[in-house]
C-alpha cells in the first residue's frame, strides 16, 4: 500500500507553489498524494476558462516523480441552503480536473439540511447529488461521501458507515462511494473496525488522523476535530488497518493532519501589545514534523506487511 499525504495540510502555508510541494513529498519518500482542490492549489484550476495549462504542469510533474494522485478533495459548502450555482460549478469542475489527473476518487461532504430529520437530510442530498451523476458517468470519476463526527455538527446525519450507506444505496450510481476520515469517527466514538468493514468495497478514499475523543463542552475556541499525526490520540489503529486489510481496501494510505496546533492560540497582550512570538511555527521545525509524520506513516503500514 502507498503512503500518501494531503497537499492542503499546513506545509502548503510555507510552500505554495503545487509543484515545489509534489517535489518537497517526493523526496521525504511518498508514493502517492491527495490532491486538496480546496486549498493549496493554482486558483486557475478552478477556472474553465484556465485550468487546463496548470494541470497539465502538474500532471507532468507527477509523472516525473513518478507518483500519482490517489484522491482529492472538493471545496466544501456546509448548508443546502446556501450552496450557489459557483458552487455547483466549482464541483463540476473538480471533476474534470480529477479526469485529467487520473483521480478516481473525489471526496465530497454531504450537505447540512436546516431543521432535517435524517429521512429530510438523505432525501435532500441525493436530490442535489443526483444531478452529477451523468457527468460522473462521462468522466469516469467517483464521488465519495465522508463521514462527519465533530460534535457541535447540527442538521446532519453522515457518521457512521450506515449513514453513509443510507444516501449511496439512495442513489444507486456505481459512481457514489465512501470516505472514512478515522478522526471524525473517534469523535462519535465509532468502532473503527465495524464501520469500516461495513463500508466494504465502497470504501474508495481515507482520511487518516487523530484526536482524543471527545470534550463534554465546547469550549469556543479549539476544535476537538485536531487532525493530530497518528498514534498521536487514542484511536485505535490496529483495528482501522486490520479493517482495510480484511475488505482488502485497494487506495493508499492517506494522512490528512493539520496544524500541530489547528486552531492557534490565545491571545496575550503584554503592556496593550497582541504578542505572538511563537506563533509562527519555523519551517525548519515544520520540515522535522513533516519527516517525523512520513516515518509514522511507514512505521503503520510495514508492521502490517503493507508498505510499498
Amino acid at each position: 500500500m502507498k503512503l500518501s499525504v494531503l497537499t492542503g495540510g499546513y506545509t502548503h502555508f510555507f510552500i505554495r507553489d503545487i509543484c515545489d510541494l509534489i517535489d518537497y513529498y517526493a523526496d521525504m519518500g511518498y508514493g502517492a498524494l491527495d490532491l486538496s482542490l480546496d486549498s493549496a492549489y493554482d486558483p486557475a484550476l478552478l477556472s474553465e476558462k484556465d485550468w487546463l495549462m496548470p494541470a497539465k504542469r502538474i500532471k507532468q510533474k507527477m509523472k516525473t516523480r513518478k507518483m500519482f494522485f490517489c484522491q482529492a478533495h472538493a471545496p466544501i459548502v456546509s448548508y443546502l441552503h446556501n450552496a450557489t450555482d459557483d458552487d455547483e460549478r466549482k464541483l463540476r469542475q473538480c471533476i474534470r480536473v480529477c479526469s485529467y489527473l487520473g483521480i478516481k476518487s473525489l471526496v465530497v461532504h454531504l450537505l447540512h439540511v436546516k431543521d432535517s430529520t435524517p429521512e429530510t437530510f438523505r432525501e435532500k442530498n441525493i436530490e442535489y447529488y443526483n444531478r452529477f451523476l451523468p457527468m460522473l458517468d462521462e468522466y469516469d470519476v467517483d464521488i465519495c461521501f465522508e463521514n462527519y463526527g465533530h460534535f457541535l455538527e447540527k442538521d446532519s446525519y453522515c457518521c457512521s458507515a450506515d449513514d453513509l450507506l443510507a444516501v449511496i444505496n439512495g442513489m444507486d450510481s456505481t459512481h457514489i462511494h465512501a470516505c472514512w476520515d478515522t478522526g471524525h469517527a473517534n469523535l462519535r466514538r465509532l468502532d473503527q473496525y465495524e464501520n469500516v468493514t461495513k463500508l466494504g468495497d465502497h470504501l474508495r478514499a481515507i482520511h487518516v488522523h487523530d484526536n482524543h475523543y471527545p470534550i463534554s463542552e465546547p469550549d469556543g475556541m479549539f476544535s476537538p476535530d485536531a487532525h493530530n499525526f497518528p498514534l498521536f490520540g487514542n484511536i485505535n489503529f490496529d483495528s482501522f488497518i486490520q479493517a482495510l486489510i480484511d475488505i482488502d481496501y485497494k487506495n493508499a494510505f492517506s494522512i490528512e493532519t493539520d496544524t500541530p496546533n489547528r486552531r492557534g492560540h490565545l491571545d496575550f497582550f503584554h503592556n496593550g501589545e497582541l504578542t505572538l512570538n511563537l506563533k509562527p511555527i519555523p519551517f525548519k521545525i515544520r520540515r522535522k514534523s513533516d519527516e517525523l509524520l512520513f516515518e509514522i506513516g511507514k512505521y503503520m503500514l510495514e508492521t502490517y506487511g503493507l508498505w510499498e
